[in-house]
């Protein structure tokens, strides 16, 4: 009567250790799918940082290029002569002649 406790207990714990063996590997494989999702959202949050360096680049560019234009528009004599070239402003005693666009098609 031992021997048949010895091998309930033996088919127990066997049932045991393969039922905890189970959800070890189930909590370690949920563990493993959270770990690739933070992976894959860092990767995503890099390629939005570099993005958004590189249109901060773009905008800092923009910005220096309005500035120069500020500068210049500040000028008397080259809003002058831009409103000349521009709208075709002319001074006493001038003519303008509009030619039409030379076309590379023939």
């Amino acid at each position: 009567m031992t021997e048949k406790k010895k091998a309930k207990k033996s088919v127990g714990q066997i049932i045991f250790s393969v039922i905890l063996s189970l959800l070890m590997i189930a909590g370690t494989g949920y563990f493993l799918w959270q770990i690739s999702r933070e992976v894959e959202t860092t990767f995503t949050l890099l390629t939005d940082i570099n993005d958004a360096k590189k249109e901060l680049a773009e905008l800092k560019s923009e910005q220096e290029h309005l500035l120069q234009q500020k500068e210049q528009l500040l000028d008397e004599n080259y809003v002058k002569i831009w409103a000349r070239g521009e709208y075709l402003i002319t001074q006493e005693g001038e003519e303008i002649y509009k030619l039409p666009a030379i076309s590379s098609g023939n």
